[in-house]
């Protein structure tokens, strides 16, 4: 094969001369059509990682739009998530008053492939598509090192960042995971709950923040904790009944929960009711988001407020900020957290029952 040198300003003729294939074949590759041999697609991709080409795709899509454009990517998330879904819409709320388009995009991929072995989406093989990358949903380092190799700005959503190291204070955004399960576990010390349980599975990073915020809680009130933290399924409605059952069937001293998230929450409640155990006569409930559907429910659920589109926001500030000064690093932003106060909590009475 032919030795083109890496340059950025690889052409797909250079592909296509290092793959041994022909510019349609390589046009092929990059539009991801599915007539292509497997050995070509791979030798194809392979070229194109090492001369570092990105096709201007932007020169083709938006040849006649010059509004500077920001592509969500919304990594290992379902599409409908609640929670991700408030803060795009933040994001896009912002954005169109700044004048920025925003184009949304959905990528799945495992923290275990190098980062040099991801097939990364078509919005970063393409040169000049986006001009600045929002990575929202689950991400680990791999990814972030890809993006950081291309050299194109972006910015993060702290929370969800699975990462092996602390990453520097710098281009994150995201929500205090802390203080809002603090307080939700204070809160029910104060209405003199003793046996306060935790539900969520702490193999997920976010889950186990907040159970080292119930633990601190607990502990500072001279409490013992209790914890589910074990996932028994990797549904969040799911694991929430199957958990509250089993501490039910178990005859554990129960009085309050703290579940990890609202949908956490709701399957718990429903667990609680069908062994005949009421909410919040016997058992208050604290869930943590403010879905929607949290205010609906009958009571409604006491929970803590994420504000998801100011999460947004920031993120789409400071996507802004670094397009405007290119290579300014911008200080990391948490958005404060709100415990809701509803209908799903009330004091323990002495003479409450725990379990039936």
């Amino acid at each position: 094969m032919s030795t083109v040198a890496k340059s950025a300003t690889s052409t797909i003729k250079d592909v296509a001369r290092r793959a041994g294939v022909s510019i349609g074949t390589v046009s092929r590759v990059i539009n991801r059509r599915p007539d292509v041999d497997p050995d070509l697609r791979k030798r194809v991709e392979e070229a194109i990682g090492e001369l570092n080409y990105r096709p201007n795709a932007r020169a083709r899509v938006f040849v006649q739009n010059s509004t500077p454009v920001i592509s969500f990517i919304l990594s290992n998330r379902s599409l409908v998530n609640p929670f991700h879904s408030g803060i795009l819409q933040g994001v896009e709320e912002y954005c169109a008053n700044a004048g920025y388009f925003v184009m949304f995009t959905k990528y799945d991929y495992s923290g275990d492939t190098r980062p040099a072995d991801l097939r990364l989406p078509g919005v970063l093989l393409s040169h000049g598509i986006a001009d600045c990358l929002m990575l929202a949903g689950t991400n680990y380092d791999n990814f972030v090192q890809a993006v950081e190799a291309l050299g194109v700005p972006y910015v993060v959503l702290s929370n969800h960042h699975v990462s092996e190291t602390n990453p520097p204070p710098f281009d994150r955004a995201g929500w205090d995971d802390f203080q809002g399960p603090y307080e939700a576990t204070r809160y029910l010390t104060t209405l003199g709950h003793r046996h306060i349980w935790y539900i969520g599975d702490t193999a997920l990073p976010w889950y186990r923040q907040r159970y080292e915020a119930y633990v601190k809680a607990m502990t500072e009130s001279g409490l013992e904790p209790l914890g589910q933290t074990i996932g028994l399924s990797d549904n969040y409605y799911a694991n929430g009944y199957a958990c509250a059952e089993l501490l039910v069937e178990k005859r554990y001293p129960l009085t309050a929960i703290f579940a990890a998230y609202d949908e956490i929450a709701f399957g718990a409640w429903d667990a609680l009711r069908k062994h005949g155990v009421e909410v919040p006569r016997d058992v208050s409930i604290i869930g943590y988001g403010d879905n929607e559907e949290a205010v609906f429910k009958v009571p409604p659920l006491t929970t803590i407020r994420v504000d998801k589109s100011e999460v947004g926001r920031q993120l789409a500030r400071m996507a802004i900020e670094k397009l405007r000064n290119p290579g300014e690093r911008i200080p990391e932003i948490t958005v404060p957290v709100t415990l809701v106060k509803r209908g799903t909590t009330r004091p323990c009475l002495p003479a409450a029952r725990t379990v039936p």
